[in-house]
């Protein structure tokens, strides 16, 4: 378990028990790759991993489930597609370049061997680096001080570094250091990559690798080490799947010596990987360079907290692993559900992307929420053909998005079929971009093509029953209630959409007009105020009749439940609309849905805390609001889903600073103005964080019961503060009680 301590999370022993969980923790990473918290001395199968962002191919994907109940049979599980499954896209796993091994007097420094006499191990979330100090002593009782650091650089997609200060305690015996590549990699248990060429010389190793023969992507991967201020002679070798370079010096006691790699790494998708890339700067110049541009990137995302060390240190490790799972220099792929710190879930990008994921940028990073949008650009003509091929007009995008754009849910899987929320989800990160940025540049060249494309659809896609529109057949965020008509989430999700488009339409002199569909399109709502979450859900049962074994657990769901039959549901589906996507159903009770929706919800999914969080706090529930939030920063430190080895909840993580900024600072940013309806944990001395709001910078300072906001902003800004209006500027702050 780490430790929360001012700012950081500190492993303090090492247990090898603990050694996957902490490979996704401590992920170092760039948005281009991402490369797991293995160990230089050795990366071990299923803990050592480094991802290029899209470099995806096909592998064989062992899946045994048993459907071992009715729900599981009918609902849940295709058996006769299960029998066909096979193949899967999914992220390739690189050659290992960490590789450093320190050898005093003979005896290779690992954590497991000789006997640790101090180890701590962090992620310093300011500056994206990993540090580790260890002292250790052999069993010839030389005792040696380590001190690891390793960084993905933020200014050179392409560029990793690691150091080691290397410092003889009470001896001065022969240290040798063997650097380079461990080519022996594996995919979901499986050898994928084949080498096409290598080469090594001196201090100097180079591998070629052809990542899969679907796609046929390769890498290239470039390491050069130096040892100071030891004079050294390199050998390289290449043996037993391992390229490397070693040196050995003769130390002296207290002396300390510095070892520096700095590897290259370059995909086939940017450019020649055929040839080593042998020009290297220093370990110090790579870091102020990455610092430059890492440290602006952090400074802007980052939430202050006074008062309370745990939330404060559990959002800025949640804001870095949100700042390292996006591009903000490419479009080619997207964010995934568990950005680049492990292979589950296959770097797909899901519909976690443009609800959960996406605001962070929104309002931190404006051109990488731009660049996270237009990889569904690239997408759009492959989109059309899926809506095409399924009868549909317009563009219908794939629920699991790889390469191509094309679909790939895994086949035997019935609900992610239906969830076609998706195509409403991407039009509403469109829009909410274009609300916060004022970006019209994009949403005429772009984003009207992609929304006229996603209402096409819907139109084809809406059915007239009942004397109205609705949609049927359907499964919404909630994944437990497969094949059910008139979503809430959905369709007023959708009524949304179809009347900002219309809205956006006259805006550019365009004939589309969907105003006619979005008009008689059924919102479900009860006369009592509440919204039920699809048509007949307040006739199940409040309780989860249980059958079958446990087989269940692995698909999301805390019971072998079933669910067809119970209101029980997964994830939150009517409290986002209150929550994320700030829709506010007219005549509905929001107090009331929240209630009730929160004891229904089993929270089997990640993706609950940070809305139940915003709910909480929006009705003045601050405990309950508080330990959702804990919940999200803390998802995978606790382990609270047993799963965090495979990678870390990033859609959830970056739940940690929207529920901040919405629910407890209470921001709803509109086209045209700004609302506040803060809600300060009662305990918290200070909450101060900055936000982008149509290319302007304003910043919000929360303490002792007053309510700051500054800008600068040249022009005034509209502000509904608890309903009343001010106006911020450059020359004018707003001030006011909470």
């Amino acid at each position: 378990m780490l430790k929360a301590t001012s700012k950081r999370f500190i492993e303090e022993e090492y247990h090898i028990e603990d050694e996957a969980l902490n490979a996704s923790l401590f992920t170092t990473g760039n948005g281009y790759i991402g490369v797991r918290g293995s160990f230089e001395e050795y990366g071990s199968l299923r803990i050592q991993g480094a991802y290029i962002r899209g470099v995806i191919d096909e592998i064989i994907e062992v899946m045994e489930p048993f459907p071992d109940n009715e729900y599981m049979k009918k609902y849940y599980i295709d058996e006769d597609k299960l029998k066909e499954f096979e193949y899967q896209d999914s992220v390739i796993n690189n050659p290992d370049f960490l590789l450093i091994r320190i050898s005093i007097d003979g005896e290779t420094f690992y954590p497991w061997e000789g006997k640790l006499i101090f180890w701590e191990r962090y992620i310093e979330p300011e500056t994206a680096r990993l540090v580790r100090n260890v002292r250790w002593e052999n069993s010839k009782g030389d005792i040696t001080d380590f001190a690891f650091e390793r960084f993905s650089s933020y200014a050179d997609d392409h560029v990793y570094c690691l150091k080691v200060k290397i410092t003889p305690v009470n001896h001065s015996k022969r240290v040798e250091v063997m650097s380079g590549i461990d080519k022996r990699v594996k995919t979901g248990g499986q050898k994928i990559t084949s080498l096409l060429s290598e080469s090594v010389k001196e201090n100097m190793t180079y591998v070629h690798t052809l990542m899969g023969k679907k796609y046929g992507f390769e890498t290239g991967i470039t390491t050069v080490t130096n040892i100071s201020p030891a004079q050294v002679k390199w050998n390289g070798k290449s043996e037993d799947g391992l390229i490397y370079n070693i040196a050995g010096f003769e130390s002296e006691k207290g002396r300390e010596y510095t070892v520096e790699k700095c590897v290259h790494i370059v995909s086939s998708r940017e450019g020649d990987v055929s040839v080593p890339h042998e020009e290297t700067l220093g370990y110090d110049e790579y870091f102020n360079r990455h610092m430059e541009k890492y440290g602006k990137a952090f400074e802007m995302a980052d939430i202050h907290i006074s008062g309370d060390e745990k939330a404060d240190a559990g959002i800025r490790f949640a804001n870095y692993h949100s700042l390292i799972s996006a591009s903000h220099t490419d479009s080619i792929h997207s964010v995934a559900a568990k950005g680049l710190t492990g292979e589950r879930y296959n770097d797909f990008v899901w519909w976690d992307c443009e609800v959960y994921q996406l605001p962070i940028f929104i309002y931190t990073a404006p051109e990488t929420a731009k660049k996270i949008l237009m990889y569904r650009y690239r997408l759009l003509e492959q989109s059309k053909k899926n809506a095409c091929e399924a009868g549909f007009k317009g563009a219908k995008y794939a629920f699991c998005s790889s390469v191509e754009g094309d679909e790939r849910v895994w086949i035997y899987a019935r609900h992610p079929f239906m969830q076609i929320h998706i195509n409403a989800d991407i039009a509403w990160g469109i829009i909410h971009y274009y609300t916060v940025t004022g970006d019209i540049d994009f949403l005429r060249d772009y984003g009207m093509e992609m929304l006229t494309e996603l209402c096409e659809f819907w139109k084809s896609r809406v059915e007239w029953h009942n004397g109205r529109y609705e949609i049927r057949c359907v499964t919404g965020t909630d994944e437990h209630h497969p094949y059910v008509d008139n979503d809430a989430y959905t369709n007023y999700l959708v009524k949304f959409v179809l009347d900002k488009v219309t809205e956006y339409a006259k805006m550019f002199g365009m004939e589309n007009d969907y105003s006619e569909i979005a008009d008689k399109l059924y919102q479900p709502l009860d006369k009592n105020g509440m919204i039920p979450q699809f048509d007949g859900y307040f006739d199940l049962s409040r309780s989860l009749e249980e059958a079958g074994g446990n087989n269940a657990v692995n698909f999301q769901m805390k019971s072998s439940g079933l669910y067809h039959k119970s209101q029980i549901i997964k994830q939150p589906d009517v409290m986002l609309l209150y929550s994320y996507l700030n829709i506010n159903p007219e005549n509905s009770d929001y107090a009331a849905n929240w209630d009730y929706y929160e004891k229904m919800c089993e929270s089997s999914s990640s993706l609950s805390f940070a809305p139940h969080s915003i709910c909480s706090a929006d009705n003045g529930r601050m405990l309950s609001a508080y330990n959702y939030l804990i919940e999200t920063a803390y998802i995978d430190v606790y382990d609270i889903h047993k799963c965090g080895w495979q990678g870390v909840h990033s859609g959830c993580l970056v739940g940690a600073w929207y529920a901040v900024f919405r629910g407890i600072a209470g921001i709803v940013c509109r086209e045209k103005h700004i609302e506040i309806n803060p809600h300060m944990m009662p305990w918290w001395e200070k909450v101060e964080f900055s936000f982008m709001y149509h290319g302007a910078k304003f910043s919000v300072l929360m303490k002792n019961g007053e309510y700051t906001l500054t800008t600068d902003s040249k022009d005034e800004v509209k502000v509904i503060f608890n309903g009343n209006k001010a106006f911020v500027s450059s020359e004018k702050t707003m001030t006011k009680s909470m």
